[in-house]
């Protein structure tokens, strides 16, 4: 969507335009297997008549390869405009009435959105939808260059497994963390595959180096989180240097001293 540098007054004319589009909807003339529909005469109609003074609008169809392009400008008497666009209706079948099915559908879908109208369910249009190129539109299909050549069939293909000394590597990874964070790999093992978005049972050799760093940096931070506890023999050891410290203190006291 392109706008003026200034959109106050258009502004202020379609906040009236919807006003008075309260009282003048179109009408769902138009059938098909879809359901009724509004018509581009019906919309143009009922838009006319709930433009206010100084507002208007204007429609640009361009033919393009495949299809039809049609940009709406929605135009102010200060000068100031809004345009919405443009949008693209591809068609398959290179005659008139199939690119003026697309035309009117475009002009109509273009308008109902840039008025805020509802035009819906779907429409005459269909005759364009049931013709949607299958190689896409707007675009040249790519010619072969050696026209002799066979076609070429391509496979997707699988990544390579790698090998079981990684997934070795891992699995002790794994347990380790387990182990110090004092639960299971069967619960552990889910948490790293959903933050790490792989599954460890189908990895690449390039995955797998990857999980195996992130493995070995948890375990040495958790190793380093979780301080060994004191010694029994060394706790003993300090109870009795201090108590030995405290009997020391006491003899040297001076007698009478409290």
């Amino acid at each position: 969507m392109k706008t003026s540098e200034s959109t106050k007054e258009i502004a202020k004319k379609m906040a009236l335009f919807r006003k008075n589009m309260l009282k003048n909807q179109p009408s769902k003339e138009g059938k098909s297997h879809y359901g009724n529909y509004v018509t581009l005469e019906s919309l143009t109609a009922a838009i006319d008549g709930s433009l206010p003074d100084g507002l208007g609008y204007t429609q640009d169809v361009t033919s393009v390869e495949n299809g039809v392009s049609v940009s709406t400008m929605v135009v102010d008497a200060s000068g100031e405009f809004i345009t919405y666009g443009p949008l693209l209706m591809p068609v398959q079948r290179q005659d008139a009435q199939a690119f003026g099915s697309a035309e009117t559908y475009a002009r109509r879908y273009s308008l109902s959105a840039a008025f805020g109208v509802s035009a819906t369910p779907d429409d005459d249009g269909e005759k364009a939808a049931n013709n949607v190129p299958k190689q896409g539109w707007n675009k040249r299909p790519q010619q072969s260059q050696n026209t002799n050549s066979k076609p070429q069939t391509s496979k997707p293909s699988k990544p390579v497994q790698t090998n079981a000394g990684k997934l070795k590597t891992i699995g002790l990874l794994l347990a380790t963390i387990a182990k110090l964070k004092n639960t299971t790999v069967e619960k552990l093992a889910p948490v790293f595959q959903e933050k790490m978005h792989v599954n460890f049972e189908h990895l690449t050799d390039k995955q797998s180096d990857e999980v195996i760093m992130v493995l070995t940096r948890q375990q040495n931070k958790i190793k380093a989180e979780q301080k060994p506890a004191p010694d029994v023999d060394e706790l003993t050891e300090a109870l009795d240097e201090a108590s030995a410290q405290n009997l020391k203190d006491a003899e040297a006291e001076p007698a009478g001293a409290k």
